[in-house]
């Protein structure tokens, strides 16, 4: 045999013998029995459940009003600026009034001449000189001409526009110059000011259908702004719409929102109309009761039906339990039924619980369990 076919069999040698060890390796990892799931167990306690529904929304004051024209007519004069303090009754703007007091002065003369021409009409009827006919033709003439006048002098009032509650000037839409419109059924008009009482305010939130049968007026609430996220202000459920906010812009196809008015206990002067907030409302409250974390409750079904259920650690083994479930805090959930206080319940990691069986052998571990290397399992447990 030369040296070259030599090689050749060392080679070959060589490679089988290695492909073989690899062989055993991956015989010897694929027989290997799985270990034990490692799950982490939390012992339940008595404690206390606050039920809560959040939602974003926005300031505004609790008395709060805009103010429109009333007639068409060019800006001449604003006297107030933007958060400016206003009484009741103070003088915010004055609209030009050139055309409102010429009609109104035509109309004082006309209605002068028709109540000249009913005088006379009314002293010839009374002497049989004329017909009822004719009476009531000036009659009418004098009472339309009357009227008239009273709508002109009521318009030439709209040119000046007064403040109807006192408060502070919170925006300023007009200025010198400008003309105002009326609005129309489908075109709002001129908003030229808007006025609000900031001694008291409260936060329009828009809550989502699922939540809002919980929500009752009078229950309490808190409201965040997002300018002062650390800073919680005490607040009131005040109304609760009984339609959906679709002209907010709230409510959209997939989503169904509902307004709700928190008004605030106090008010810190910090606080402006149109800050972006988030409130708070305490639906409902449980103390001294049976808490769960919410991660450990499991959906099953049994002979067509599904209920609530947890796994208990028993003997080293994870046993199923049937629960009844009341109020929830978002992470932990009310047990009115099937579980005590003391027992160990198995709460996580996620990607365990979800597979696990009535039965099954588990390790308690700290932190995340894990499955060991092994033959995946079809989930059967808790759904």
């Amino acid at each position: 045999m030369n040296r070259k076919t030599r090689r050749k069999l060392i080679r070959a040698l060589v490679v089988g013998v290695g492909g073989l060890v690899v062989a055993v390796v991956i015989v010897k990892i694929a027989c290997r029995p799985p270990g034990l799931p490692e799950v982490e167990v939390m012992t339940l306690a008595p404690g206390d459940i606050v039920s809560v529904v959040s939602a974003d929304g926005e300031l505004e004051a609790l008395n709060q009003v805009d103010i429109s024209a009333e007639v068409v007519a060019k800006v001449e004069k604003v006297y107030v600026t933007e958060g400016e303090e206003v009484a009741r009754g103070q003088i915010l703007c004055v609209l030009d009034d050139d055309e409102l007091r010429s009609q109104r002065d035509l109309n004082r003369s006309r209605l002068t001449e028709a109540e000249a021409s009913y005088k006379r009409a009314k002293a010839l009827f009374e002497e049989n000189l004329i017909s009822e006919a004719a009476f009531d033709e000036r009659r009418t003439a004098y009472e339309v001409a009357r009227s008239q006048l009273e709508q002109s002098e009521d318009n030439l009032s709209k040119t000046r526009l007064y403040a109807p509650i006192a408060g502070r000037v919170v925006r300023v839409e007009v200025e010198a110059g400008e003309t105002v419109v009326l609005g129309t059924m489908n075109n709002p008009g001129t908003v030229m000011f808007t006025l609000g009482d900031l001694s008291a305010m409260q936060a329009k939130i828009y809550v989502d259908e699922a939540d809002i049968v919980d929500v009752v007026v009078g229950q309490p609430a808190t409201v965040t702004p997002d300018a002062m996220p650390e800073v919680e202000f005490e607040a009131r459920v005040r109304s609760i719409g009984y339609m959906p906010a679709v002209d907010t812009g709230a409510a959209s196809e997939d989503v169904t929102e509902f307004e709700v008015l928190l008004e605030l206990v106090e008010v810190d002067p910090r606080l402006r109309p149109g800050m972006s907030v988030t409130g708070s409302v305490t639906t409902a409250t449980r103390e001294n009761v049976l808490p769960c974390p919410l991660q450990a409750i499991g959906r099953r079904e049994q002979e067509g039906e599904m209920y609530d259920a947890v796994f208990v650690l028993e003997g080293g083994r994870a046993k199923v339990v049937p629960v009844k479930t009341g109020i929830s805090d978002g992470t932990r959930v009310e047990i009115v039924e099937g579980l005590r206080a003391g027992q160990p319940v198995i709460v996580g990691p996620y990607k365990v619980l979800r597979l696990l069986a009535d039965g099954d052998e588990v390790k308690v571990v700290e932190g995340e369990g894990k499955w060991p290397h092994g033959k995946k399992r079809r989930p059967r447990g808790l759904r």
